[in-house]
Parts: C-alpha cells; structure tokens; sequence
C-alpha cells in the first residue's frame, strides 16, 4: 500500500511538473496565444494598432474609439483547423487526437459619451487550444500500456471582457484605460495515466493611444499587463483506483505590448506596419501545491517578438479587400521543449473583403498560417522534469487556416 502511494504521488508529480508548464496548444501566434480579436484582425494579420477608420480595429487599441464619430457593434466567429502531427525518434508516428477545429467567437461594442468621452466593451479569446496524443506516441517513456507519465490531453477554454474608456485629448490624440478580466473556464493537463482538471479567474489592465501626425500618418499603441490566475483543481487516476486530490498553482498570462505606423497614401488605399512583443519570459517557473507536498516546473520562455504587415484598398465605395503578412517568433527554447506544445517560428498570410450593405457591413477573412516544422533533439533523460530532454526527440508538424465572418454596424 505504502509503494503503491509512493507511485501515485510521483506520478501526480511528474503529471504536474509536465502538464503545467503550458496552457494547451495554440495555432495563430507565439506560445499559446490567439492574437485574432476581429474578422478585420485576421484580413490584416492583426496589423491594426495605428488604425482609426475600422471598427474592427477598436479591439486592437480602444484609444481609437475617439477617432469615431457613431456608435459601434462590431461582431465576428472564427473558424480554426489545427491538426499537430509527430514522428517520434522512439514511439508511433501520429497526429493529434484531440479537437481539430475549433469556434473562436469575438466582439466589440461601443458607445459616445458624453464630452471627449467614449466607452467599450470587448469580448474575445486570448489563449486557447489543445492537443491530445495517444498511449505510445513517445516510446521513450515506456510505450503503449506502460507510459502513464507520457503526456496526453492539454486544454485551455477561457475569455477575456475589456471594459473601456477613451479620453479624446485634442482633435489629434486619444488616451483609453481598461480593465481585463481573464475567465479561465477549463484548464485540463493529462497524461496516460493521471487526469487533472481546474479553472479560475483574474483581472489585469491595458492602456492605449493613438495620435495623427497629420492627414496621411497615425501612430498607435497599446499595452497589456500579465495577468496570474489562480488555478484550482482535482487530480485522480485514469482507472479511479486512488481517491481524488486537489491541487492548486498559478498560472500567468504575458504581457504584451505593440506599437505601430498607419500610412494612408490615398483614399483608397493605406498600409501599416506593427511591432509587437509578447512577455512569455514571465512563464518561467510555476509551483503546484497538492496533497502532502509541492512540484516545481521550468519553462524559462524567451520574450517573443513580431511584425505584421497590412493593407486595405477601397475598391469602389462598397467594397474593401484586405491583404496581410505577420512574421512570429517562437518563444520556446530548446532547453525546455515540451511536446504539449510544440511551437516554432511561423509566418501568416491572409487576405479579406468587406462590403457596406447600407445598414451592416459583412467582413470575410482567411488566414494561413505556415509553421516552421520543429526537428528536436534533447539532453539524455535522466529523472525529473522531461521538458527538453530525450523523452520528446522528434519532428513535430503544425500547420494551421482559418476562416472569419463578421458582421458590424454604426448607428
């Protein structure tokens, strides 16, 4: 009985140590995050910061609510496919098993105040995902029927509310404060033989601006604070042979800060470059609490960078297309490389149309997103954390599209 607890507890260990080190599995930018917060976002590839004719940019910098004369509700769905494959050096070849597509909603409401005053409210998903690999994948931890510290299902499912307020400061510049309140609904880190499930919440803060240099350029920015949430959770067996054990931990969410240079060089077309970097450095070390003990899990993350590129053409006074290129660094390092996500530098293309209906505008988007395939190879795995060690020597594949319909109107 003492062995037989000895072993649950290290494998409960081993299970939180591995599963988390990550919140599930992303597609669209570095780490896991989901930088796509509007139909006209994914157009563009998300370079939006500096703009202030879109109201599918107000979710990008809410600064830009100023810049707008009516209100606002600007809604949209986003269809993602994401299939991650590996072959192992030791193992099964195989693609995840988990969901492969996925709903991503979103939405933004504004109002004019009173004054310079303007006031906003965004809807969206910051982070998410999965991936789920089945018993045998990694051989190296045993193999089919005896790995039951390999890793298997990794899920996120949570939403972000961005109440806003923007302060017009003259008729060149705006300020706007916000608050984020991060739902995190379903946090699930599974391996082969143990399960564990949390949620929880937290709130950060954003600032932003905006501000016209003269009739052709605009600049923009817009921060975002890390926000820690605390996780609570239950931890059992796949075979419910032992009784369930809560855990707790904090998990924190980056940072992130972009900056950008709208050029309108006529009135029908305008172009913009964004710089973006997101703080995945603070995903360094996460200490989980359960039972009779505690587990310690490095990631050590590298801040990550990006630059996005975008383009709208007025077509004819109903018609917009939309063109846009975004080039996003891995954060991930190969000294803690994790199977639960396998991230490597990526580059998105993606193209889009909006049409004036008079009352409504419709906005279509899709995006391809080219992952660079991740060939690792790590340190001789001895004991304790398997992050970029041997256990995950392999070539990981993950490819990703996605579709956007939106719908926004101005009255």
């Amino acid at each position: 009985m003492e062995e037989q607890l000895t072993c649950t507890r290290l494998s409960r260990s081993l299970l939180l140590a591995t599963g988390l080190t990550l919140a599930g599995s992303h597609v669209m930018a570095s780490g896991f995050r989901i930088p796509e917060v509007s139909t006209v976002g994914t157009a563009t590839s998300n370079a939006l910061v500096a703009n202030t004719r879109e109201v599918g940019a107000l979710a990008y910098n809410p600064a830009a609510m100023s810049f707008h004369d009516s209100n606002s509700i600007n809604a949209g769905i986003t269809r993602i496919t994401y299939e991650p494959e590996v072959t192992p050096d030791v193992g099964t070849a195989t693609g995840s098993t988990g969901e492969d597509t996925f709903w991503i909603p979103n939405g933004y409401f504004m109002v004019k105040g009173h004054g310079n005053m303007s006031f906003g409210l965004a809807v969206n998903v910051p982070f998410g995902l999965e991936t789920k690999w089945p018993s045998g994948t990694f051989g190296s931890f045993g193999g089919a029927g005896s790995d039951p510290n390999a890793p298997e299902l990794s899920r996120i499912k949570m939403f972000n509310v961005n109440p806003n307020l923007a302060w017009q400061i003259d008729d060149t510049s705006s300020f706007a404060f916000g608050i984020n309140y991060y739902d995190l609904d379903e946090l699930v880190f599974n391996t082969q033989g143990t399960n564990i499930k949390g949620r929880g919440g937290d709130m950060g803060w954003n600032i932003a601006y905006q501000k016209k240099l003269n009739n052709q350029f605009t600049i923009g920015a817009n921060y975002r604070s890390a926000v820690e949430v605390d996780v609570s959770g239950i931890v059992h067996d796949h075979n419910g042979g032992n009784p369930p054990v809560a855990a707790t931990a904090t998990l924190e969410f980056p940072d992130l800060f972009q900056i950008g240079m709208h050029y309108q060089i006529n009135d029908k077309f305008g172009i913009e470059l964004d710089v973006e970097r997101t703080g995945w450095s603070s995903f360094d070390e996460i200490v989980i609490d359960y039972g009779s003990g505690d587990t310690t899990s490095t990631n050590n993350w590298d801040d990550s960078w990006a630059y996005r590129l975008g383009a709208i053409y007025q077509m004819n006074p109903k018609t917009k297309l939309m063109f846009g290129y975004s080039y996003d660094e891995t954060p991930q390092p190969d000294e803690y490389f994790s199977a639960r996500v396998p991230d490597d530098d990526r580059q998105l293309f993606s193209l889009g149309m909006t049409h004036d209906f008079g009352n409504w505008n419709l906005e279509l988007a899709y995006m391809l997103v080219d992952v660079d395939d991740r060939d690792f190879s790590g340190e001789t795995y001895t004991s304790g954390e398997p992050n970029g060690t041997s256990l995950y020597d392999g070539t990981y594949k993950s490819d990703s599209d996605l579709i956007s319909v939106g719908l926004s109107m101005e009255f």
